[in-house]
């Protein structure tokens, strides 16, 4: 099911890569903690959003909003966090939930965006079309817990 509205994610250790800013792609609202997209014009929307007209979804290209931003034309509402303003994308190792759960034989495994909230080791589901990818599934923590890294 797709966010609507924010959450925080558990993070892994380890090194942090430098989180960029790109800016959100009109009439597309990302949530903070979404997993996020980014477009061949360089403009982010939350991942499983089907692509505009004229634009293809950036390879191997995909983040964790850290924070919230719509680009939905809304003329009553005077804010930063409206408009195309630009949404920093973190790139790490983070627990997300899955469709169906990984085990350890999966490890090292693509792992595909099923909205802007859950992934899944399936590119392409039965009657449905090909997702984009996001990460590697990279292991489980002593509670079961999946990690991705992105």
């Amino acid at each position: 099911m797709a966010l609507k509205s924010d959450r925080v994610l558990v993070r892994a250790l380890g090194p942090r890569l430098r989180p960029f800013g790109l800016p959100c792609a009109a009439n597309m609202t990302v949530f903070r903690g979404s997993i996020v997209i980014v477009f061949s014009d360089g403009t982010i929307a939350p991942a499983g959003t089907a692509t505009p007209s004229g634009l293809t979804v950036a390879p191997k290209v995909a983040g964790i909003a850290m924070h919230f931003q719509s680009n939905v034309s809304n003329p009553q509402v005077m804010s930063g966090q409206y408009g195309s303003g630009r949404v920093e994308l973190d790139l790490g190792t983070y627990a997300l939930p899955f469709d169906t759960a990984p085990t350890w034989d999966k490890l090292n495994s693509p792992v595909y965006a099923v909205d802007d909230e859950t992934v899944s080791l399936t590119e392409t589901p039965s009657g449905g079309s090909a997702r984009t990818l996001v990460g590697t599934f990279v292991g489980l923590d002593e509670t079961g817990t999946p990690f991705v890294t992105l």
